[in-house]
């Protein structure tokens, strides 16, 4: 297969049930066809535990409000412990593990397709740093608080091409999701808006007013341009 040197990194944004996975697995189809193209998934996908956790019969949904009560609890007043803090940044180093992989795919000249986008605009949102405490009262967590955001600072540092983000209401998000938190969907949705990636350029699409073809094609328009500007530069 031919490399194409220079092209470009696009990130595929939004909240659980926006429809994220459907654009990029019909972008896959289209792009692979042309360019050498790798799908990345750049969260922690640690999602799926918590929703397995909550389907265990009897205790299941008592565990899961626990775990999220302590989450919560560990992103306010003193911050995390030394130990929740240990295990919360050891999550986010998957996200960095994952974007390392992405990087040498990228010098490897492939054209990088992504499912999520590390962000550091808002802290606690969306792909953002987990440890919300500027200065906790752990040492250890203080000194781990740090660390995180270098390390997201750093990601943020390489930015994509172009940001496509997908808008939805929480009712079509918790209609398409229903095994999902909706106290987590509607944080998500409230912080979505306010993420930005430095210079990248954002496309605006409203998953949930037009139909999947017509969202597919103003995504391929849009990454068109965006290849064709990357080759000619």
């Amino acid at each position: 297969m031919k490399q194409h040197p220079k092209l470009p990194v696009i990130a595929i944004i939004g909240v659980d049930g926006s429809g994220k996975s459907t654009l990029c697995n019909e972008l896959m189809v289209w792009l692979k066809d042309q360019y050498p193209t790798r799908l990345c998934h750049l969260g922690r996908q640690t999602g799926g535990i918590a929703r397995t956790i909550a389907r265990l019969p009897f205790v299941g949904k008592k565990i899961d409000h626990n775990i999220a009560n302590k989450t919560n609890k560990a992103r306010m007043n003193k911050g995390p412990n030394g130990f929740v803090a240990c295990v919360m940044f050891l999550l986010s180093l998957k996200r960095v593990y994952r974007f390392c992989k992405m990087l040498q795919l990228e010098k490897q000249g492939f054209l990088i397709l992504t499912d999520r986008y590390p962000q550091t605009s808002v802290i606690g949102g969306l792909d953002g740093p987990d440890m919300t405490v500027d200065h906790p009262k752990s040492n250890i967590a203080r000194y781990l608080t740090r660390l995180e955001r270098r390390l997201y600072h750093w990601m943020t540092d390489h930015q994509p091409d172009l940001v496509i983000r997908l808008n939805v209401d929480i009712e079509t998000a918790m209609r398409r999701k229903p095994d999902h938190r909706l106290s987590s969907i509607t944080k998500k949705i409230e912080s979505i808006q306010q993420l930005t990636f430095k210079d990248a350029p954002i496309l605006d699409l409203n998953s949930h007013q037009y139909p999947i073809g017509q969202i597919v094609q103003q995504a391929k328009d849009a990454i068109s341009k965006t290849i064709e500007k990357s080759l000619n530069n």
